[in-house]
């Protein structure tokens, strides 16, 4: 990529020199935002933001970037599409489209028909080309590219493998999903980073929960999951109509955090007292607590200190969090004690 200076200002030049300046300028701050959002795609590729502490994008966008959110889903969009067309995340990365033109190009250009559109915008105006995009998108034309409504997540060696979820619908169904979808977020209806089929699980909760019961009342979750652990190895497995899908050793510690455990022979027990439970989640105002998050659906009772490390069901050792969240502190709480693990087995 190549560098751009910035013109140091002086007052009082004549209108020529003032002109070619400010296009200088603006030519400097055109690149910048090209390479920051190539650099924001990395991040989001890589899964970076975990390693910097946040439990998603979109977290580490708002609270470590400073990103408002309308900020936040420009470069959120972009770095989808950048994914999505290498074609075009290469025109970007070598200068030879812009980030206007990158934007265009990415609202109808598809994996098969990238390169034209590349090619197409590299001797096309910005206005033309805006034209064209909109003309195109108006008639509803194929070239505007289709995406399935779910993608399966790629697994990694530590997760257990994901099961797809489909759906199908017609075109006003798609529409309305990816409309329904985008506002929810936008309106921070849906946790923080959310994917979609998270989105669509809050949808219901939220339906369930308008019905009344327990989650209504915040005295507990909308619904219960029944998980099996294994009393000897402690792994443990997900009850599904599917068959009974294994966890994530993250997944089975938060679990441990908030639940009701049943041993054999045994009555169901809360790991934390029902009342601690609700005074905290009424302290934290029903809120995930990590900044930058705040999500409201799938809250979860954290321990500050784990219960095996000596911690209490105190209410000051407890904190609220989502449950993307609270999965990422166990997480993080486990990749830190893995190296000491190993150093004393």
């Amino acid at each position: 990529m190549s560098t751009h200076s910035l013109p140091e200002f002086v007052p009082g030049l004549p209108a020529a020199a003032v002109d070619a300046s400010l296009r200088q300028a603006l030519g400097v701050c055109d690149r910048a935002r090209e390479c920051a959002a190539l650099w924001f795609a990395e991040v989001q590729r890589r899964e970076l933001y975990r390693a910097l502490g946040h439990p998603s994008l979109q977290v580490y966008a708002t609270a470590g970037l400073g990103f408002s959110l309308n900020r936040y889903w420009q470069f959120k969009r972009l770095a989808d599409d950048l994914e999505r067309l290498p074609v075009l995340r290469e025109a970007v990365a070598s200068g030879e489209l812009g980030w206007t033109k990158a934007q265009q190009v990415a609202r109808v250009a598809t994996p098969a028909n990238q390169a034209a559109w590349v090619a197409k915008a590299a001797v096309t105006g910005r206005r033309e080309l805006a034209h064209e995009v909109r003309q195109l998108r108006r008639r509803n034309s194929p070239l505007a590219g289709t995406g399935s409504l779910f993608a399966e997540p790629a697994a990694t060696p530590a997760e257990p493998v994901p099961v797809s979820i489909n759906l199908r619908g017609d075109g006003l169904q798609v529409a309305r999903f990816e409309a329904l979808l985008e506002k929810a977020q936008k309106l921070g209806l849906v946790p923080a980073g959310a994917d979609r089929l998270e989105a669509v699980l809050s949808g219901l909760e939220a339906l369930v929960a308008g019905h009344g019961g327990a989650a209504a009342a915040g005295a507990g979750p909308a619904v219960q999951v029944v998980i099996h652990q294994c009393p000897d190895c402690g792994q443990a497995a997900a009850v599904t109509r599917r068959g009974e899908l294994p966890l994530a050793p993250a997944q089975v510690a938060a679990a441990t955090c908030d639940a009701r455990v049943r041993k054999a022979g045994g009555a169901n027990r809360a790991t934390i007292p029902p009342k601690t439970r609700a005074a905290v989640l009424a302290r934290d105002r029903h809120r995930c607590s990590t900044p930058g998050c705040g999500a409201t659906r799938f809250l979860e009772v954290h321990h500050v200190m784990s219960r095996a490390r000596g911690g209490s069901n105190k209410a000051e050792n407890l904190v609220t969090l989502c449950g993307r969240c609270h999965r990422f502190h166990h997480e993080r709480e486990i990749g830190a004690l893995a190296p000491a693990q190993e150093a004393n087995p």
